[in-house]
């Protein structure tokens, strides 16, 4: 999925208007230049947090959490711009970790990875469904 398409699926799935999006977007907070620059090219794992934890943030006004359950992702400050929009949308189950080992002895995010359309879509619905308080889970890698 492109990152407009990922944008326009959320705009959608939102109820909100997706003509002047991208402009709309940066002024609110939630969305950067880079997105309507680089529209044409795949989300990336890192942009998809950064969006969805920009998004709560600025639209759906969820606060922050505590982001030192999130240090079992053994790549989170591999990018340490990302690491609180990594941290935010694993601790509050939009997006998973990976496990390499598939035993919970490595997981990882793979902030440079990229996802497939089904689940984009689903770190969407996901992240629509948020609300202060819900969705904190401890590790998505068996679901």
């Amino acid at each position: 999925m492109t990152t407009e398409g990922f944008v326009r699926e959320l705009c959608i799935k939102a109820g909100m208007e997706q003509e002047g999006i991208f402009g709309r977007g940066r002024k609110e907070g939630w969305l950067e230049a880079e997105d309507e620059v680089f529209k044409d090219l795949q989300l990336t794992r890192k942009n998809a947090a950064r969006i969805c934890h920009m998004y709560l943030l600025k639209v759906m006004k969820v606060r922050d959490l505590d982001i030192r359950g999130a240090a079992k992702l053994r790549d989170l400050y591999d990018c340490r711009a990302c690491a609180d929009h990594i941290a935010q949308v694993y601790l509050r189950g939009i997006m998973d970790a990976k496990n390499i080992k598939r035993d919970g002895e490595f997981l990882w995010f793979d902030l440079n990875g990229e996802d497939d359309d089904a689940y984009n879509s689903n770190v969407i619905d996901r992240l629509l469904l948020v609300h202060v308080g819900d969705h904190v889970h401890q590790d998505m890698s068996s679901s």
